[in-house]
């Protein structure tokens, strides 16, 4: 759909390719922060992977599963993010799963990440 204006606010429809469920709904939407991590208005890529940090830790190992599985249909630079948040987080079962599913060739750029999340260089993100 095209954009749509709202007093101020400029609404922009994003396709989700994942069925969505009232269960998997707030694992879509992190899922979502983290493939728009370079458009979040008024915060640096840095405070914003420190903040997700925090969201994704408070997660059951059955939502880090599910966030996994659901992480498959985005873009690679996200999967990449996610398996270095997990990483750091020391949940090497659901790493394994997001590094196949990467092209160990490509770099992903997101600048400063290095500095919050030591594991993204593993996940070739600069």
């Amino acid at each position: 759909r095209p954009k749509l204006k709202r007093g101020k606010y400029t609404i922009r429809f994003v396709r989700q390719k994942n069925t969505i469920t009232k269960e998997n709904i707030p694992l879509l939407q992190i899922l979502d922060s983290i493939r728009y991590i370079k458009k979040i208005p008024d915060t640096t890529i840095k405070k914003s992977t420190r903040r997700l940090i925090n969201i994704v830790d408070e997660l059951s190992e059955e939502d880090k599963q599910s966030i996994v599985r659901l992480a498959k249909k985005y873009p690679p630079s996200s999967r990449a993010l996610l398996g270095a948040i997990l990483e750091g987080l020391g949940c090497t079962e659901q790493t394994a799963k997001l590094r196949s599913s990467l092209n160990p060739i490509t770099t992903y750029n997101l600048p400063g990440i290095l500095e919050v999340l030591s594991t993204a260089e593993n996940w070739n993100i600069k």
